[in-house]
């Protein structure tokens, strides 16, 4: 069992050999005990803990002296041979030890000890879909986010932090929220830029909201005929691309799908892809739609802009990756948090959670393909709910969230995996650390230098003493903006007050664009290294992005009053200190 602090100065056993917490502390310190049926409910849905094959996560720079003899193969198939010990000096990796006389083979992580550190720059957090110009198919795109970068650039600006690049399945209707996707391990197709002029049904209005089942339609139907018209050979398909083709001609709920097809079995696909000739056409038509995100993504870099991708916490269970990992998922729980003071009902964000013992035991694949796929083409990544590394809060199926309990993960190893990736890939990392966070978790995210985030609407402390190893901003998608607090019509009276000490104390007297420049004065002069400002709030925008808690609406389907090349960033740029 693990023992941790409750904050209030009281150590208590949490855990049970499932990982499932005995109950846990609210923010106010009275404790929760887990009940019977939730406990049998979560041990239904995870199964009983099986042992895996051996791994071993060793840090670089250690050596090891092995029990017995072993063959070391590096990842990269080089034999080394016979080895007593390990030398200091192994390539990062994921290699395998083979055992004398037929025993296991361990499979031998060599890790960095922390990931690239963070930049000191300044920049923007912006939502891709909100962005617009008058080439803008109806919904930002990756043209948007080059031209934003190209206008922060010239105002000295060397970051963006964009939603999340995620894929949705192919069907009607398309998800509204990006954290939400079919798919982390595969980039949204509404993303790619057409270069042409819109259809005139699909121009932008910041008046009108986002539909994205008429933008998906109309920029499918141009790509498919681009696509036609093109000599360049169709790319073969990956999982993901069969997935959606698969959803294309069945529906976008794999568990509804002919029984041969509800799991991923190579064979099968492999003569539908032989036989099918329509069936490959679509596969390869997806497959083709990453080679131009992929294409148009890279091609920001040339702007010398860092672009910061986002990882959401999980998928929907009816998608890509639930099907791809349905067996090791526990597909009758859904991921949330539990009731609070900021919502007493708690929440249930409908995503399904990895079981710990059975993600392990396959040698934690997908979540090293997740973190590898979404560091293409981005210099930096943001983790939204960092806290899922080290438990998340389950509820069974047909229970509310004031009957979930805590399931315990091995952050330590998946911690050890997001170093080596981030390591490789040069690109450092965030950690969204909002709301209740477990003792010591900021220090173990310290240590491997994965950056903390600050938002003023959260801090008492002022900008000025915020640490230099963390990401500064206002507020983030789901949290109000600067406009919305001053006027009164989002926030509440604490962040009224953080924003007037900010602002000076008489804020309620200036204009609103004096209180936009004092505030993100203060986020630019702070003391953290990376710095952004939320568009919606260079734009005065009074709605948030995202109301947690509902649905539909205007989530995630507002676009920004400006275009991108009218945002106001000249007039911050003189502010850096």
């Amino acid at each position: 069992m693990n023992a941790i602090p409750n904050g209030l100065g009281q150590t208590v056993d949490v855990y049970d050999e499932w990982g499932i917490s005995h109950g846990y502390f609210d923010v106010a310190g009275t404790w929760h005990a887990t009940s019977d049926l939730t406990r049998h409910l979560l041990r239904e849905a995870m199964g009983t803990p099986e042992p895996g094959p051996p791994m071993w996560f060793v840090a670089t720079g250690e050596s090891h002296t092995l029990w017995n003899p072993c063959q070391l193969i590096l990842e990269d198939g080089t034999d080394l041979g016979t080895i007593t010990s390990l030398a200091a000096d192994l390539p990062i990796g994921y290699h395998l030890l083979h055992a004398p006389e037929g025993g296991p083979t361990t499979h031998l992580v060599i890790h960095p000890t922390s990931c690239p550190p963070i930049p000191t720059a300044w920049g923007v957090a912006a939502q891709i879909y909100s962005l617009w110009s008058p080439g803008s198919w109806g919904i930002g795109d990756l043209a948007d986010v080059g031209c934003l970068a190209w206008a922060l650039a010239d105002a000295g600006g060397r970051a963006i932090l964009v939603s999340p690049l995620h894929q949705p399945a192919p069907s009607l209707p398309q998800q509204d929220s990006p954290y939400y996707p079919s798919s982390r391990r595969a980039w949204n197709p509404l993303l790619i830029a057409l270069g042409e002029r819109p259809p005139l049904h699909l121009s932008c209005s910041p008046e009108s909201l986002i539909d994205r089942d008429e933008v998906w339609v109309a920029k499918r139907a141009e790509l498919e005929r681009l696509l036609a018209e093109s000599s360049t050979p169709t790319p073969l398909p990956d999982q993901v691309a069969i997935w959606n083709a698969l959803c294309d001609e069945f529906g976008p709920d794999w568990q509804s799908w002919p029984a041969e097809l509800r799991q991923h079995d190579a064979n099968v696909i492999a003569l539908r892809l032989r036989d099918n000739a329509h069936f490959a056409q679509r596969a390869g038509f997806h497959q083709w739609c990453q080679r131009l995100v992929h294409e148009q993504l890279s091609s920001i870099a040339h702007s010398g802009v860092t672009v910061i991708g986002d990882l959401a916490l999980g998928f929907s269970p009816q998608g890509a990756d639930a099907w791809a990992y349905q067996h090791l998922l526990a597909l009758d729980v859904r991921v949330g948090a539990p009731p609070d003071p900021f919502n007493t009902s708690g929440q249930e964000w409908g995503i399904p959670g990895f079981v710990p013992w059975r993600l392990r035991n396959a040698l934690y694949a997908p979540f090293i393909a997740t973190i590898r796929a979404t560091l293409r083409g981005v210099g930096g990544l943001r983790i939204d709910h960092v806290m899922g590394l080290f438990r998340q809060f389950w509820i069974p199926a047909e229970q509310t969230p004031s009957d979930g309990a805590y399931i315990c993960f091995p952050a330590d190893e998946l911690l050890a995996i997001i170093c080596l990736e981030a390591t490789r890939a040069g690109a450092f990392v965030v950690g969204e650390d909002l709301g209740t966070v477990q003792d010591g978790v900021r220090e173990r995210l310290g240590e491997r230098h994965i950056a903390r985030t600050m938002v003023l609407w959260f801090e008492p402390n002022p900008p000025a003493t915020w640490p230099q190893d963390s990401l500064a901003t206002v507020t983030t998608h789901d949290l109000p903006t600067i406009t919305g607090v001053l006027a009164g019509t989002d926030g509440d009276d604490m962040q009224r007050a953080r924003l007037a000490a900010v602002a000076g104390q008489t804020c309620g007297d200036e204009s609103l664009e004096v209180v936009i420049e004092r505030a993100h004065n203060a986020i630019l002069t702070s003391n953290a290294h990376l710095r952004l400002l939320a568009t919606d709030d260079l734009c005065a925008v009074s709605q948030r992005p995202n109301l947690p808690g509902t649905v539909g609406g205007s989530n995630w389907r507002k676009r920004l009053p400006l275009t991108v090349s009218a945002l106001p960033l000249s007039e911050v740029a003189h502010k850096q200190p």
